[in-house]
């Protein structure tokens, strides 16, 4: 009965809470620091990659059309590969999230010590960071079983606004949920997002890899955390909201 109760004192997952989402989002930020301070692409924000696509299509410069492209391919074979492991954790009946932040977490700093110290191409650097972000968004991309900020910023504002409108609006029609601090969640969330990047575009011009580096520290931290909880750790709702 105690063991029981132990498990269950956390209402979501933590990898579905808000601190996990800030944590994700200040993450996202950082990579995407990188990889658009050095090569002109996103790591996450592949609605910025397609865009970019079509402006390089409308001025002749096809050598920066196939970048581009090239960073949505390893972004969505990142989420690829990460769902097929997903699928077979979960017919183990096994936890995954912690064996995804490890891998991340080597993989990032391997990267951020080869940009320090070797002439490693940026785009090979920039589409492993894209690699990344696929794992990371497939994996880790939701909080109370809403999209966040780890890949889906415009959805994470429109849902705040959404949520500030149906508080305001409880006169017209009131659903009898909770609505504003779920708003102040995503918030915060959209701000680690912005901080992530700013940082990383600072601490980057004292050390090429810094941003890498820090990235590669908050998933530690996560990491820590995933491996000592108890109670529910993997998100419970993965696939996208409607």
């Amino acid at each position: 009965m105690t063991k029981s109760t132990r498990t269950h004192t956390r209402r979501y997952p933590l990898l579905e809470t808000a601190p996990a989402a800030v944590a994700l989002a200040l993450v996202s930020g950082l990579l995407n620091a990188w990889t658009f301070g050095h090569v002109g692409t996103f790591a996450t924000v592949q609605s910025g990659n397609l865009l970019s696509i079509g402006y390089f299509l409308a001025d002749g410069n096809h050598g920066r059309v196939l970048l581009a492209a090239t960073s949505v391919v390893v972004f969505a074979f990142g989420a690829f590969v990460c769902s097929i492991y997903v699928l077979w954790r979960t017919r183990e009946d096994k936890p995954y999230s912690a064996e995804v932040l490890v891998f991340e977490v080597v993989l990032i700093a391997v990267l951020a010590v080869l940009t320090a110290t070797t002439g490693i191409s940026p785009w090979a650097v920039a589409w492993t960071v894209s690699f990344i972000a696929g794992v990371q968004g497939n994996a880790f991309h939701r909080e109370t079983g809403m999209l966040y900020g780890n890949i889906a910023v415009t959805s994470v504002v429109q849902m705040a606004a959404s949520l500030i409108a149906r508080a305001l609006g409880r006169r017209i029609s009131d659903d009898g949920e909770a609505h504003m601090r779920p708003a102040g969640a995503y918030f915060v969330v959209l701000l680690a997002f912005v901080v992530g990047g700013g940082t990383g575009f600072g601490i980057d011009e004292l050390w090429a890899g810094a941003s890498l580096a820090a990235a590669a520290a908050v998933l530690l931290i996560l990491f820590i955390a995933a491996s000592s909880a108890r109670g529910p750790i993997d998100p419970t709702q993965n696939n996208p909201t409607p």
